[in-house]
């Protein structure tokens, strides 16, 4: 009988009962850390793995040769090593389509809380202060997207909605969609002169890392809201630390951290929105992508061909 530990929490949706196939819930009532999700896959010698974020430890397959799937709940597998593991015989699987519409309707959200300051003016009314600015309108700015994906084609479509002037950027450059949609790709320094606001969907890997660093900060020409749903590392947290400290027209917006639970130096900063990496955080969203998996686990242990198979980083 082939073993399966679910390693999210939490995990909604229920498992089936199949045949030669046993489901072990979540054991730690919690995210597990990277050692104790080792731990117990060693000790319980699993088949299959259905993991969150947590990093699955490569030193693993020294120790067990049983495991022959890692089903990503979610799309990226930045706590994978893909290519590693494909290498030992095992296979990585992903949910790429499940978490878009969840992932895009935050950004959005961000966007336009960043842009009208909604926490600072909630947090002043509480305060019995009655202080107003006036604000750049969404139908007058420029919105710069990076990564121009799933996420990236369903915030653009979300935005249209507000009548702003939408510039994309991206390594693969899907002309198809942008043409039909009259979007133009600029390259990243047109990018960050053109954009009042910036929001980031992609994936983070060598190329991707500090993607919005000192140097870039540093040539920015106006205020601009950043938003970062997509992950902790892509906008350098020291860099936008700095450069929000000295531009408090400036805003930033960010659910993803490079450690989370996140107690850093942003915390200190008026023009900041913090969220606790909840993007992705609706009910059918994350029953959706749950159930695709179990799906990509059982059809890997099945023999069976699965679309979402992961080949590298």
């Amino acid at each position: 009988m082939a073993k399966i530990l679910i390693a999210v929490y939490p995990f909604l949706t229920d498992t089936p009962v199949i045949k030669n196939f046993k489901f072990v819930g979540n054991p730690w009532g919690k995210r597990p850390s990277a050692d104790a999700l080792e731990k117990e896959l060693v000790a319980g010698k699993y088949d299959g793995l259905i993991v969150g974020t947590t990093e699955v430890k490569k030193s693993i397959v020294k120790k067990i040769d049983s495991l022959r799937v890692i089903s990503r709940v979610g799309v990226g597998v930045d706590n994978v090593d893909v290519e590693f593991f494909r290498k030992h015989g095992v296979l990585t699987t992903n949910t790429p389509f499940g978490l878009t519409n969840s992932a895009a309707e935050m950004a959005v959200a961000l966007i336009l809380a960043g842009i009208r300051r909604l926490i600072n003016y909630n947090t002043m009314v509480k305060n019995k202060r009655w202080d107003r600015k006036f604000s750049l309108s969404l139908a007058d700015a420029t919105v710069g997207i990076v990564g121009y994906g799933n996420i990236g084609k369903r915030v653009a479509n979300l935005l249209r909605a507000f009548d702003c002037n939408i510039i994309l950027n991206d390594i693969k450059k899907d002309f198809t969609i942008s043409d039909t949609k009259g979007l133009k790709f600029v390259d990243k320094k047109e990018l960050l002169k053109k954009s009042d606001i910036i929001t980031f969907h992609i994936p983070i890997n060598k190329n991707t890392i500090d993607w919005l660093s000192f140097e870039e900060l540093k040539n920015l020409e106006k205020p601009v809201v950043i938003v970062n749903t997509s992950r902790g590392g892509i906008v350098n947290e020291q860099a936008i630390y700095e450069y929000l400290k000295s531009h408090n027209d400036s805003y930033y917006c960010c659910d993803v951290y490079v450690n989370e639970p996140y107690n850093g130096k942003l915390i200190e900063l008026e023009n900041v929105l913090l969220t606790p990496h909840v993007s992705t955080f609706t009910l059918s969203s994350r029953r959706q992508v749950e159930k695709l998996a179990v799906e990509n686990c059982l059809e890997i242990l099945s023999g069976k061909p699965c679309s979402c198979i992961v080949k590298s980083n």
